[in-house]
């Protein structure tokens, strides 16, 4: 009984997630998802007749290009990419490991065809629709012996009506694409005005001319990134089926209002109807319901939850009757007010300050004919469409200050200091960002770190409905650039056409989400024509115009038409509204006073607070460093010399690794013997403590100019990685963490403890809350002075400070140096810990622990003097490890015991557990300065077969390089 009663609550529950989370499928709006059995070959002709002899020693290239084989590649499924396919079926090798970006050039050189049997009727149906949701990029459509269109915008959804093909009879479903290599180089041809920069730095690998198609940016290589010119149906393919009417997209634009002294909310909806490709007469009604989930009991420890009414203020907006004619391509917008009563909902919050509260927001479309007359098929009448919405207000503010305007968010009337990061795609694959757990993975990282927004950045992908659900639901706010970066672009009428189309689609798609906060037409754009990044300056009149031409008067005033909700920022960096009155191209787009800025520095000594003066908004900023030793799946059986070489060649920065060995010089011991095993390890361990520390420098000065500068966003560059390379990412391609995504947790913790030395010499400390209650709170805060070589500290100082709710205060100024001096310490020799209690009048029973805890070095690392270069003895217990076979998720409690104080403790896990996936570390990279440490490490260990022991783990210290 107890088993059934799980199982009807099991079903009910699906039921329920089905309807809140996805468009119907059922006959009211029908749509069958054409994701199987394709086929995919490529075009070069001619028949497999060389001997396996003759192959021997010839390349997949030279094969290709002697035409003497044809690729088939039967039985694939959607979303589907050509690089994929000739992966899964070894054609070629991991797109990913070696040399193979290079060695597989061929492939998006070459021109491929995808087909598939399809069998449709259309009897009953006034509609039925082909429709592509994701082509990339280039090809020609045809059904059977009809050519149904081409397909040049890979952001575009693309429909053709196919009814009178719909006769029962199987026919062939042929994509033929075209190389979007070959199809940018012949775009580029006899251009008076040259479309800059018309092909990327050398060092990059790449292609050419990706600025002339709509393709993701990045796919023809980054600084980050390996070219991979992808072709392939990255997103869904189904047959539409439907009589009335069928509702593409819902948009909403969210306000309030006092009406008769009741707080409201309200909804401005607007439903997108689609009848076909032809202009239509509509007749019928939309019905409107606010709905939300609720645990309403628990039976034997099973939460049953309920699918509770949202009540309108008046019932009559629960209806709507629209008698209305489409427009020439079968397009209506219907829009219609709802009102809420605020009492009856709660407010979505981004992460950290309040909870995601979502509400589902359902339309229902049902044409007249339904019930005035007996039709056979009603339901073919009917579309019904979800979508969640969150109630809040974000306001992006540019208030006027005596040297400039402020620029911060404000989000439910509260001032939000941006902490994050930017995104870059999951993958550089288009079909393998739909990799929803990797997408999550990543997402959910953000969130633990504290994050509260990410930028999506301009070069990449308008990213998958996953993406932004999974934004909502952990409360990260997302700053979107439109798909436009580094680049001059053409303004000719069919580009700007594709463009128009491409931002209207992607901008109603996306626009409901409650994380999104604000638009900007592109990056860096603005910055690159004003300072003459592509030698644009001799034509510095007609690049303008052609700027103009797309962002100001074709990109913002379509976004503006399709969310009225939102900010439209036109670049990053820019100087926000100041950019308008200079004619949308700022003399110093870079300005600190206004808007955001980006910030690179590679030569200056980047763990020196003193040189950060930061801006009103840092919206990029970072530091490269390498990833782990065992994360290169070559590492095991290349050499030194061949590791360098492959490290080298996938270092994309034009400055190549020389800004990283240049910053590891400033401060440390930077190995030099290339003959010795342990160079690569140390030298990779050294580069990800330096990024660590250059990144937690520069935010922790950010964070502590809040006040002083107005400072109110810290977004480093970059989460997440495409490959395993050189980059300037916390996270690594498949998921491991760096040691700057571990110190995160601290460096954007809502209660935080920052010092360091300011441009004046003295220590500077400031204590950060982000949190909205109590209104102010009292911190102590104890400063250590700690010698290298002992676990006893030889000073202490001790401030109180009163911290404001979501604001900073300034514990102390202190001249730390001044103060050795006078007890005849060298600063060399010393460091300072630092730890904030909350000051309780209540009696202690027990230790404090403390909220907050940082360090402030005095002296570079490599200047520690000898008496106090101490090499430590460091011993790994493991305390407990459970795997639950639920989730696979192994915990491992591990011990770490010093004999002297360790510097920068690295523990990572031998390359003899690659099975084991996503292993993170609870700290790492840390400065142990007690006997005894705890660390928690997990990991997903598919089938729970792995048993961590203390061997599995090797351990750097900063110590063992000092003693050398």
């Amino acid at each position: 009984m107890l088993d059934a009663l799980k199982f009807f609550l099991f079903v009910i529950l699906l039921l329920v997630t089905i309807m809140l989370n996805q468009h119907v499928t059922s006959k009211r709006s029908a749509e069958l998802d054409l994701e199987l059995l394709w086929q995919i070959q490529d075009t070069k002709g001619g028949k497999y007749d060389t001997s396996a002899e003759e192959q021997i020693g010839q390349s997949a290239e030279d094969l290709v290009q002697n035409l003497s084989i044809v690729y088939v590649i039967p039985n694939q499924t959607l979303p589907s990419g050509v690089y994929t396919a000739l992966e899964q079926s070894m054609v070629i090798g991991s797109l990913l490991e070696e040399y193979n970006d290079v060695n597989t050039t061929w492939v998006g050189e070459t021109d491929w065809i995808y087909r598939t049997n399809l069998s449709c009727l259309a009897e009953g149906y006034r509609y039925v629709l082909l429709t592509f949701h994701g082509v990339d990029t280039f090809a020609s459509v045809y059904l059977g012996e009809r050519h149904l269109g081409t397909t040049e915008n890979m952001f575009v959804r693309y429909r053709y009506d196919v009814k009178d093909l719909c006769d029962g009879e199987t026919q062939e479903l042929k994509l033929e694409f075209r190389s979007p290599v070959v199809e940018a180089l012949a775009r580029a041809k006899d251009r008076s005005l040259p479309i800059v920069p018309t092909c990327p730095p050398n060092v990059y690998h790449g292609q050419c001319h990706v600025n002339l198609i709509r393709k993701m940016q990045a796919s023809f290589a980054w600084d980050w990134g390996l070219a991979a010119p992808s072709m392939g149906i990255w997103k869904p393919v189904r047959l539409e089926y439907y009589s009335s009417a069928l509702i593409r997209d819902l948009t909403v634009v969210i306000g309030e209002q006092m009406l008769e002294s009741v707080e409201q909310w309200t909804i401005m909806v607007g439903v997108h109807l689609e009848t076909g490709l032809s202009s239509t007469h509509l007749n019928g009604l939309l019905t409107f319901k606010i709905m939300y989930r609720s645990i309403v009991a628990k039976v034997l420890q099973v939460d049953i939850w309920a699918v509770l009414g949202v009540p309108l203020a008046d019932e009559s907006e629960q209806t709507l009757s629209v008698v209305n004619q489409t427009d020439i391509n079968g397009e209506l917008l219907v829009e219609h007010r709802l009102t809420v009563r605020k009492d009856l909902v709660d407010r979505w919050w981004p992460n950290g300050f309040g909870k995601q509260a979502l509400y589902s927001l359902y339309v229902r479309w049902e044409d007249e004919a339904v019930n005035g007359v007996k039709l056979p098929n009603p339901d073919t009448m009917i579309s019904e469409k979800v979508i969640r919405i969150g109630f809040r207000t974000v306001q992006l503010m540019q208030d006027p200050k005596p040297d400039g305007l402020m620029f911060y968010f404000k989000v439910n009337d509260v001032p939000i200091f941006a902490k994050g990061s930017n995104w870059i795609p999951s993958s550089i694959l288009p079909e393998r960002s739909y990799d929803v757990n990797y997408v999550k993975f990543l997402l959910y990282a953000a969130r633990d770190a504290h994050m509260n927004m990410l930028r999506v950045w301009g070069g990449g992908l308008y990213e998958s409905d996953h993406f932004y659900r999974m934004a909502d639901e952990l409360g990260i706010l997302i700053w979107h650039d439109l798909m436009f970066a580094c680049s001059m672009y053409p303004t000719d009428a069919d580009f700007l056409r594709s463009i128009k189309e491409e931002v209207r689609q992607n901008v109603r798609r996306i626009q409901h989400h409650p994380s999104i906060a604000v638009w900007a037409t592109n990056n860096e754009n603005e910055v690159a024509l004003r300072q003459n990044w592509y030698k644009t300056e001799p034509n510095y009149t007609a690049y303008y115009a052609q700027y103009v031409d797309l962002y100001v008067r074709t990109v913002l005033p379509t976004v503006e038409q399709n969310d009225r909700w939102r900010t439209v920022l036109l670049s990053s960096p820019s100087n926000g509204d100041q950019s308008i009155k200079e004619l949308y191209i700022a003399t110093n787009p870079q300005d600190p006073l206004y808007g955001d800025v980006h910030y690179y520095n590679y030569f200056l000594d980047g763990w020196n607070a003193a040189q950060y003066r930061g801006g009103r908004f840092v919206s990029e900023y970072g530091f490269q460093s390498f990833p782990a030793f065992t994360s290169w799946p070559e590492a095991r059986s290349y050499g030194h010399a061949e590791l360098s070489q492959l490290i080298n060649h996938r270092q994309h920065n034009p400055l190549g690794n020389e800004p990283i060995f240049e910053m590891i010089r400033y401060n440390l011991p930077l190995p030099t013997d290339t003959s010795q095993s342990d160079y690569w390890p140390e030298l990779i361990y050294l580069s990800q403590l330096s990024q660590a520390m250059i990144v937690k420098t520069e935010t922790e000065v950010y964070r502590a100019r809040r006040l002083e500068h107005g400072t109110m966003g810290a977004l480093y560059w970059q989460l997440n990685d495409v490959w395993i390379a050189p980059s300037w990412s916390s996270i690594e391609y498949g998921g491991t963490f760096k040691l700057l995504h571990v110190w995160l947790r601290d460096i954007f913790a809502p209660e935080h403890l920052i010092a360091f030395v300011n441009e004046r010499r003295l220590l500077e400390v400031v204590a950060v809350r982000d949190t909205l209650t109590p209104a102010d709170e009292l911190w102590d805060v104890e400063m250590r002075i700690h010698r290298y070589g002992s676990f006893r500290p030889v000073d202490r100082h001790y401030e109180s400070v009163r911290v404001p709710a979501n604001s900073i205060g300034l514990v102390a100024r202190w001249d730390v140096y001044g103060h050795l001096a006078k007890r005849g310490l060298h600063p060399a020799d010393h460091l300072v810990l630092l730890y904030a209690y909350r000051n309780d009048t209540k009696q202690r029973t027990h230790q404090p622990q403390p909220i907050a805890e940082n360090f402030a070095l005095l002296d570079k690392l490599k200047h520690i003097r000898t008496e106090q270069r101490v090499q430590p003895t460091v011993a790994i217990n493991v305390v407990s490890a459970v795997c639950s076979e639920r989730n696979n998720l192994t915990s491992v409690s591990l011990e770490v015991s010093v004999s002297v104080p360790a510097l920068f403790v690295y523990l990572q896990l031998t390359p003899e557990n690659s099975t084991l996936k996503q292993c993170q570390f609870s700290r790492n990279g840390f400065l142990q300065f007690q006997p005894i440490r705890t660390v928690q490490l997990t990991c997903i260990d598919p089938g729970c077969r792995n048993k961590i022991q203390a061997r599995d783990i090797t351990v750097r210290t900063v110590n063992e390089l000092l003693v050398r």
